[in-house]
């Protein structure tokens, strides 16, 4: 049955936009197995995975049976009750610098039939999840994307990157020694259960990073039908602190070279770190092993100290820097409002969407503590040079903290999403052109005022 907190009303405008190319457009019945089996299948052809077997529809019918899924239906297609387009939505949250989470509307399984491209669904699908989400007061969209060039037409943009590394073992030292606490080797499935707990405490360090179901959870620890062949491979190792809290742990795999017994590669499938300590002591670990030649590791931040902690930093190689966590935001002032900022500023953000939702004239007031209070003001004054925070009711303790003249910033909202957790440089949007100075100096105010000591980052799909 669908979780209730996730059981929104189906979007009537989507509905009608749908019906009038003769499609239907509903809610999947998950608690109907042979419809969801359906809905399921069709999601994974659409990303052209394999076929789910019986024991993984099984699995998948019961991890998703709380996210809102909607299938698009063909009555003329051979097959009528298969869908032609899914997607799945569900509330997560998002962490943000300083500390906080923000709500926000995971968007997921989006796919249309090769069949049935250029009839407006994904449109309707999207615009469908963006006013369901505002509706019910959730203040940010969030995607992980296949392909880079598609959101940006509904005002998402990239907020957190990842990096992929290749490193080579071949002599290096590390150069911090490593911390006091103690690094186990573990069975993998009797981590499964600790795990959520560590990496929520991680979470909370980096900005960008969402919950892990359990469903994905259990993929990654191969205790699920899909990745069960994977089980064997798979090794574990567990950091706990001079305490002995659990305060890290790695999932990695091992691959022989015919050619050179002595030159193993070493997979990092997941590290996470609750504390700098665990960081620098599952890095010792995994960079010790015995006949290994070369690390990898994949989904890692883009600002990954680890260059710096060995003794040649030219063996940690970046094989691929990509966008990862695509972001929208649908009400300003809570989005805003949520993060910390570096210092006390005023900013006036005039801000472009094509669909409303963000669209006008916002006053942010950041005191010096960082909080921030987000106010509309009249978008038809002038270029906003002379608007005040006094003028946009901003509280008159946080007005005594900020610096009356703002800031006047002109942008898109796919470019305020990018801004949102700090992981896009303000000056390289100005470049692009996607973010306009209408006061001289405002990039680089904005850009102060969005500092944050690491990279936003996320470690997982969705």
């Amino acid at each position: 049955m669908t979780d209730p907190t996730n059981a929104l009303p189906l979007d009537e405008s989507s509905r009608q936009s749908l019906a009038t190319v003769g499609l239907r457009y509903a809610l999947v019945d998950t608690d109907d197995s042979a419809e969801h089996d359906r809905w399921l299948q069709a999601d994974h052809r659409g990303f052209h995975f394999d076929a789910l077997t019986v024991e993984q529809l099984a699995e998948y019918r019961l991890g998703l049976a709380g996210t809102r899924s909607i299938g698009v239906w063909d009555a003329t297609a051979a097959e009528p009750d298969s869908p032609v387009a899914t997607v799945g939505s569900w509330r997560s949250s998002v962490s943000l610098p300083g500390g906080r989470s923000l709500e926000a509307w995971a968007i997921s399984a989006v796919s249309v039939a090769a069949t049935h491209r250029r009839r407006g669904i994904a449109s309707a699908l999207l615009e469908g999840e963006l006013r369901a989400a505002q509706a019910a007061g959730v203040p940010v969209a969030a995607l992980t994307v296949s392909e880079a060039t598609i959101y940006g037409r509904w005002g998402f943009g990239p907020a957190a990157y990842t990096a992929d590394y290749r490193i080579d073992t071949r002599g290096l030292r590390l150069t911090r020694a490593s911390p006091s606490g103690r690094v186990h080797r573990v069975d993998a499935p009797a981590l499964r259960a600790s795990a959520p707990g560590i990496a929520e405490r991680s979470r909370e360090r980096t900005a960008g990073e969402v919950p892990v179901d359990e469903l994905r959870w259990n993929r990654m620890f191969a205790i699920s039908a899909r990745t069960a062949d994977h089980a064997r491979r798979l090794r574990a190792a567990r950091y706990d602190d001079a305490e002995g809290e659990p305060q890290g742990f790695v999932l990695y795999s091992l691959r022989e070279d015919a050619a050179d017994f002595a030159a193993h590669t070493l997979t990092v499938e997941y590290l996470c770190a609750a504390t700098d300590d665990a960081y620098v002591a599952l890095w010792h670990y995994v960079l010790n092993q015995d006949l290994v030649s070369t690390v990898v590791a994949s989904l890692r931040p883009v600002d990954e100290p680890l260059p710096w902690l060995v003794s040649n930093p030219r063996a940690v190689q970046t094989t691929e820097r990509r966008e990862h966590l695509w972001l929208r935001i649908l009400d300003v002032p809570a989005a805003l409002g949520a993060r910390r900022f570096a210092h006390a500023e005023t900013v006036l953000l005039r801000v472009t969407d094509p669909l409303g939702f963000a669209h006008g004239a916002w006053m942010l007031v950041a005191d010096r503590h960082g909080r921030a209070t987000v106010t509309a003001v009249d978008s038809g004054s002038d270029s906003g040079a002379s608007a005040s925070p006094a003028e946009a009711g901003v509280e008159a303790a946080v007005i005594e903290a900020a610096i009356t003249q703002p800031a006047v910033i002109g942008l898109g909202v796919e470019a305020l999403g990018a801004l949102l957790l700090g992981g896009t440089p303000v000056e390289a949007l100005r470049l692009a052109g996607r973010l306009v100075e209408g006061t001289p100096g405002a990039a680089q105010r904005l850009d102060s005022l969005l500092h944050t000591s690491r990279a936003a980052h996320l470690s997982t799909w969705f």
